[in-house]
């Protein structure tokens, strides 16, 4: 799956010369947390409301002579000027891996020279939400299966036959490195002990969850 598909379009931007509170009233306004700083159509930067707050702290801490109120200095005082950017083109999975590596709340999206977006932690959750399709009632399994392609097809096979519409499956390696695969399974269906005991009958192991539903 690609950025520029999940990414928030036109994001809202702030220049180096504008004021922290027009930042922060952009903030509140908008219920955002992070402001791309562009200047002359290029972006130079980006603010946080952590920024924001780091800001109004030492403005606090301190009583310089000519030390300006946080509400009067400029965004280009205290912007990230290193920013990491992805494309259009790069793939949600890198951008996860980006944002929980650098410990980042958003990246700037860019083609070419020109800001086009901003991907944030929420958009990658609503992401996932979206590929997992959780978002409604309908029954989830996990099916632990070895690393078989065979096996896997007999998994295919085996829910073709339970009659019930596969709304979405996600394959990952199981957690202890024990060379097995976990393949999560939701069906659109409230019946669980009907689907669970029909795939058992067929000799797959199926976890048991905490509830029948979501």
């Amino acid at each position: 799956m690609l950025v520029g598909r999940r990414m928030t379009r036109d994001p809202k931007t702030v220049g180096p010369g504008d004021s922290l509170a027009r930042a922060a009233e952009i903030m509140r306004t908008f219920r955002i947390h992070h402001l791309p700083v562009v200047e002359e159509g290029k972006l130079v930067g980006i603010l946080t409301d952590t920024d924001l707050r780091n800001a109004a702290l030492a403005a606090g801490r301190t009583s310089l002579p000519g030390e300006l109120p946080v509400t009067d200095r400029k965004v280009g005082e205290v912007m990230k000027t290193e920013v990491w950017s992805l494309t259009p083109e790069d793939s949600v999975e890198d951008a996860l891996l980006i944002i929980r590596r650098k410990k980042f709340g958003s990246l700037p999206v860019l083609s070419g020279d020109r800001l086009v977006g901003i991907i944030t932690k929420i958009d990658l959750i609503n992401t996932f939400i979206d590929v997992l399709d959780i978002d409604g009632v309908g029954v989830r399994l996990e099916v632990i299966l070895p690393r078989s392609l065979e096996r896997f097809e007999e998994l295919v096979g085996a829910v073709r036959d339970l009659g019930v519409e596969l709304r979405s499956g996600l394959i990952s390696p199981e957690r202890n490195e024990s060379g097995r695969m976990v393949v999560l399974l939701r069906f659109d269906t409230v019946n669980g002990p009907m689907v669970r005991g029909a795939l058992r009958a067929k000799k797959f192991e199926v976890l048991d969850p905490g509830a029948d539903s979501l």
